[in-house]
């Protein structure tokens, strides 16, 4: 295939109301629309959206990179596969970051650019998968779910008003219910957690989530007290960076522990993937966030290699856009398996959300229609 034009847009996006987590409050979010266009007319879509905080490139980084990449992809002709993406991936995240950070401050050229490298490797994998007329899913795993189970983000601060939007959310059809917690004092993320499980009874999954909000102590503390409410799973319970914690606490909870702020790092992911500590795997589960791990294809290696050491897999959304949430449906439903639901449902957050999009979740699933590629209009990344 022949990229004819690669063009890249600035992207906006506005919460309805703050998000607060234990690494920060978000009122917006930033990052770029990637679009390129073969000989052909077709136009693959990718999003580039860092995060510095959960282990991102920052926002003029993934600029100045992607500028530089589809500058260099125009006109070039390129092998429509997988292995024609990672060729394509694997020079640009070396040389062009080589040759532009030697003259931009700030740039480590041997630092990782996965918010930049997903938004582009999106969109590659978008144009191939319309170029061979199959969803975008099937070039990941032929076996690939055509429903992916999602989990409803609860983000209200008071107990009152948090069950009231759980049983909105169970009214919706969500069975599994996902409330942060750190960042304040134990004994109100208690009173926040029992008024969610008393709203919407012991048959709804319920997830926390930390962002490694917690020293170990705080983590053993909080999951003797909070495990009395019959909890999925808790993400990220301690500082990422400390691996033997997340696996100590592992053993004593009470319920699954899944790592996510711990994969920001190729060297981390390395080590959870390898650390024997005996007594099973690190952790339950991990969670595969695309636009911190670099794209959809480093991100199916991880939850391969987590599956053959026994922990579960699920993706979840890093406050995205519409495009990079389509494409982490598509990984969602390659996952080996689906068991537990993905942290996708995040549309309502914004303000300036499309209302009518092929990936908003019914009944507490995204369903994925039989289109080639991600299946978004040629035009959506303008319209929106």
């Amino acid at each position: 295939m022949r990229i004819i034009e690669a063009t890249l847009t600035p992207l906006h996006l506005t919460l309805a109301n703050p998000l607060r987590t234990a690494r920060g409050t978000y009122a917006t979010r930033d990052g770029f629309l990637v679009r390129l266009r073969d000989e052909e007319g077709r136009i693959g879509q990718g999003e580039a959206m860092p995060l510095p905080e959960f282990g991102t490139e920052s926002l003029a980084i993934t600029h100045t990179v992607l500028r530089g990449w589809l500058s260099s992809l125009k006109g070039q002709t390129l092998e429509d596969s997988i292995e024609g993406v990672e060729a394509t991936l694997v020079p640009s995240a070396s040389e062009e970051v080589r040759q532009r950070g030697a003259r931009i401050r700030g740039i480590d050229p041997e630092e990782p650019v996965p918010a930049a490298q997903h938004g582009l490797e999106l969109a590659l994998l978008d144009l191939v998968a319309q170029r061979k007329g199959i969803p975008l899913c099937w070039l990941l795993a032929e076996e690939a779910r055509q429903e992916v189970l999602v989990n409803a983000l609860l983000s209200a601060e008071e107990p009152e008003a948090l069950a009231q939007e759980a049983r909105a959310a169970v009214e919706e059809g969500y069975q599994t219910l996902k409330v942060k917690v750190a960042g304040r004092s134990l004994d109100v993320d208690e009173a926040r957690v029992r008024a969610v499980r008393e709203a919407v009874g012991p048959r709804v999954r319920l997830r926390l989530d930390a962002n490694g909000g917690w020293t170990e102590p705080e983590a053993n503390r909080a999951l003797d007290r909070l495990g009395w409410y019959d909890l999925e799973l808790v993400e990220q319970p301690t500082p990422p960076e400390d691996l033997q914690a997340l696996w100590r606490v592992q053993r004593r909870a009470p319920c699954i522990i899944a790592a996510d702020e711990t994969l920001a790092t190729p060297a981390a992911v390395r080590t959870l993937l390898t650390m024997d500590l005996g007594g099973g795997p690190a952790v339950g589960a991990v969670v595969i966030k695309p636009m911190v791990l670099g794209g959809l294809l480093p991100s199916m290696v991880v939850a391969l290699r987590a599956a053959r050491l026994g922990m579960h897999a699920y993706v979840t959304s890093s406050i995205d856009g519409v495009v990079a949430r389509a494409g982490a449906a598509h990984l969602a439903s390659a996952l080996p398996s689906g068991d537990l639901a993905s942290g996708l449902a995040v549309g309502r957050l914004f303000a300036d959300e499309p209302k009518d999009h092929p990936y908003q979740p019914r009944q507490g699933l995204v369903r994925l229609r039989d289109m080639p590629g991600l299946g978004l209009s040629p035009d959506f990344s303008r319209e929106h």
